[in-house]
């Protein structure tokens, strides 16, 4: 599906945002510069341009991005990595799982502290980039609903910023439930929800510069806790981080154009949800 999206609508909605969050705690004066600001991007012709905007599944969107991916400047990895791998010190060295491993980023981590690792992904582009990466891994072509391994596979499962593309999330975490020892961890980080109420799907673009994204659902706490209990696994941390000033620069074309609006719109907002689960012992 292509959109048309006008830089004018994405002004506008940051122009919103910004004064909702602000509209017990900032001064008259400051709602005055807000609503002089809608009035200005209203009137100005230079906002009414529009970029086509396709959206694609995961597996073409991600081979697009491919070459791309670990270029510096992806705030949700920024905030997303430190956090996922400070959990992954903690966990002994076993059997590993890097589920929807993308160019190997966390593989290789769990390689570098002793684990044995497999990484599956959807597409062979982003595959053939973990495999130069990590060579000490092992990486398989698969879908994050059929995961070629038997049951209680693996020690550790790691999911970074994938589950959040699924629609049928609880099968989704079913199937990491599957192949996660009794005993095991999983670490999984997702978009979170709030993000993808706002708007916040995948953005990449092609090597013609063309814009794309891939869909991020906007499943709840609520959801994922059920999808974890369903699977029979217990969760033994949630964390939350927030956007400081380097990702709220990272809005480019509202910082550009608009740097008081969008910071007021996004600074302290949670983006990433990264949960800290384990299968007991014993049901």
């Amino acid at each position: 599906m292509d959109r048309h999206v006008r830089l004018r609508e994405l002004l506008l909605g940051v122009e919103g945002l910004a004064l909702l969050r602000t509209l017990y705690d900032s001064s008259e004066a400051e709602a005055d510069r807000r609503t002089a600001e809608i009035r200005r991007v209203l009137a100005d012709e230079v906002f009414s341009g529009a970029e086509t905007t396709t959206e694609t599944s995961a597996r073409v969107g991600y081979a697009t991005w491919a070459q791309r991916y670990d270029e510096p400047g992806n705030p949700l990895i920024a905030m997303e990595q430190p956090v996922v791998w400070s959990l992954l010190d903690s966990a002994p060295a076993g059997d590993a799982l890097d589920a929807a491993c993308g160019t190997g980023r966390h593989a290789r981590r769990l390689v570098d502290l002793g684990h044995k690792v497999v990484g599956v992904d959807l597409t062979e582009p982003m595959l053939a980039r973990a495999r130069q990466s990590v060579p000490e891994a092992r990486f398989v072509q698969a879908d994050l609903l059929d995961i070629p391994a038997g049951d209680g596979t693996f020690d550790l499962v790691v999911c970074g910023l994938a589950l959040a593309h699924v629609e049928d999330l609880a099968a989704a975490i079913a199937e990491l439930g599957r192949v996660l020892r009794p005993g095991g961890r999983m670490v999984v980080s997702v978009l979170h929800p709030f993000q993808a109420h706002l708007g916040w799907h995948a953005p990449f673009k092609d090597g013609a510069g063309h814009r794309g994204f891939v869909r991020e659902y906007a499943h709840s706490h609520a959801d994922y806790i059920g999808a974890f209990s369903t699977a029979s696994l217990r969760v033994r941390g949630c964390v939350e981080p927030r956007m400081g000033m380097a990702e709220v620069r990272a809005k480019e074309r509202a910082f550009r154009h608009l740097p008081e609006a969008t910071t007021a719109a996004y600074l302290g907002l949670p983006a990433v949800l990264i949960w800290d689960v384990v299968r007991p012992e014993s049901p």
